[in-house]
């Protein structure tokens, strides 16, 4: 598969703004089981995980690699983030959820960030960049259902997105 390269914005714009809604309830209200969500407040949390966990992580995925398939590609080794990462947001109805980090994206920057400038100052620019300058510019988190638990929202990434023309109420 060939890489494309960073998206335009214009191209996120479009993907992302028709599926914006206030709310989760909102979302479940048009049936649907991906939504975005403009915060109106937003906190990016972490601590430090227990061995054990992070252990079963690492057996959990080895396990779920094992069940790869003879038109499957090799599954690349896996180290889980040392930290529980989770953001604690305000809905635009002005409803708290705090969701875990499924967004890849910034698992695999704390990796980068922690090689050039440690763990701890890799922790707090991710903690500037989303609730400073994310909040500031424009940002949208992805959430989405399962189909076994599809009353259970879960985060699956966090989007840096202007403020476009389809307006749900709140502004930056």
């Amino acid at each position: 598969m060939k890489n494309l390269g960073p998206s335009r914005a214009a191209d996120k714009q479009g993907i992302l703004e028709p599926l914006i809604t206030s709310t989760v309830e909102d979302a479940a209200a048009l049936g649907r089981s991906l939504t975005a969500i403009r915060p109106a407040s937003l906190r990016f949390i972490y601590r430090r995980k227990r061995q054990q966990i992070i252990d079963a992580e690492k057996a959990a995925y080895i396990g779920a690699a094992k069940q790869v398939n003879m038109l499957d590609r090799e599954v690349e080794a896996f180290e889980p983030t040392p930290y529980a990462l989770s953001f604690a947001f305000t809905d635009q109805a002005g409803r708290l959820h705090t969701h875990q980090c499924g967004d890849w994206e910034t698992h695999a920057t704390f990796f980068k960030w922690s090689k050039a400038y440690g763990e701890t100052d890799a922790l707090l620019r991710l903690k500037e960049k989303y609730e400073n300058d994310y909040m500031r510019k424009g940002v949208a988190l992805v959430l989405g259902t399962l189909a076994k638990r599809p009353r259970q929202w879960t985060l699956l990434g966090v989007v840096r997105l202007d403020q476009g023309s389809y307006q749900t109420g709140f502004s930056f």
